[in-house]
């Protein structure tokens, strides 16, 4: 199960309300995705600040009232059926449906929640370079480690087999020069909800960060729309960070991440299209 799949169905998840391989299924996707864990358990804070907000006596008018708000913005923001649009869609109905449960003082409950929901609703940066930036910073700072350790491409690609869509096939780097290319190990990790083969190397004790994801998840992110659309972005530099990228296939996309000389980055992004 991927990221788009888990948040469509967190919030019955977080109700029990699924069948049990999909319960299975998204908990082996939060055991391995710091992104959807985090916006699960911040699900959890939110449910818990709405019901600490309410008493637990009913009143009748107040329960009217309460009918009539809710649908009043139903019928300003549910223009389609039963979705919800912008800001309103990052309520859970299970939120909507409580407030017909509870008393609710609603100028404390209200503010509540759009303080902590501004927060939430923080969206990340949609270009793929941020992205495996911001990955490969917590690598360089052992924020994330390998979920396997290896020298082996035979076992990294092991490791990757049936994780995803497309085949994930690792080989010996010949060295470039003097520089000596180590492989460390590898991971599943998630881009903006995207999930990625992360693969970690070492050159002349520097980390050097490879990240492959389909062609077709790749034209999510704007920076790389453009490149594969023909703006030629293939290389950037931020932060005294290197970033190459290049289509390996018709199926999948490869990035290069490292503080190191853009030639070895070419070196290596060339040799993930061969193999």
């Amino acid at each position: 199960m991927n990221c788009k799949e888990v948040k469509k169905y967190i919030n019955l998840f977080i109700d029990s309300e699924l069948d049990s391989k999909t319960n299975f299924e998204i908990s082996e996707h939060l055991s391995s995705c710091e992104d959807c864990s985090k916006r699960f358990a911040q699900e959890e804070r939110i449910e818990k600040l709405f019901v600490s907000v309410l008493k637990e006596e009913k009143d009748p008018k107040a329960e009217e009232i309460w009918g009539r708000i809710i649908s009043s913005f139903g019928h300003q923001v549910e223009p389609q059926g039963e979705r919800r649009l912008g800001f309103w869609s990052y309520l859970p109905d299970r939120l909507w449906r409580a407030g017909k449960r509870y008393v609710v003082p609603a100028t404390v409950a209200i503010l509540a929640i759009v303080i902590t929901l501004i927060m939430y609703s923080k969206q990340e940066s949609d270009e793929l370079t941020a992205a495996v930036r911001k990955c490969h910073k917590e690598y360089i700072t052992n924020k994330i480690i390998p979920s396997i350790e290896s020298v082996s491409p035979g076992e990294v690609s092991r490791y990757f087999s049936g994780k995803f869509t497309f085949p994930v096939v690792l080989s010996e780097i010949p060295d470039i020069k003097s520089h000596h290319i180590r492989l460390f190990g590898g991971k599943v990790c998630h881009l903006n909800g995207v999930s990625t083969a992360y693969i970690m190397y070492h050159c002349c004790n520097t980390p050097v960060s490879v990240f492959i994801l389909s062609i077709k998840d790749a034209e999510d992110f704007s920076d790389i729309k453009q490149y594969l659309e023909g703006d030629k972005i293939l290389f950037r530099k931020t932060e005294g960070i290197n970033f190459v990228a290049t289509p390996a296939n018709k199926d999948t996309f490869i990035c290069v991440v490292a503080d190191h000389d853009v030639e070895l980055l070419r070196w290596m992004a060339n040799n993930f299209t061969k193999t």
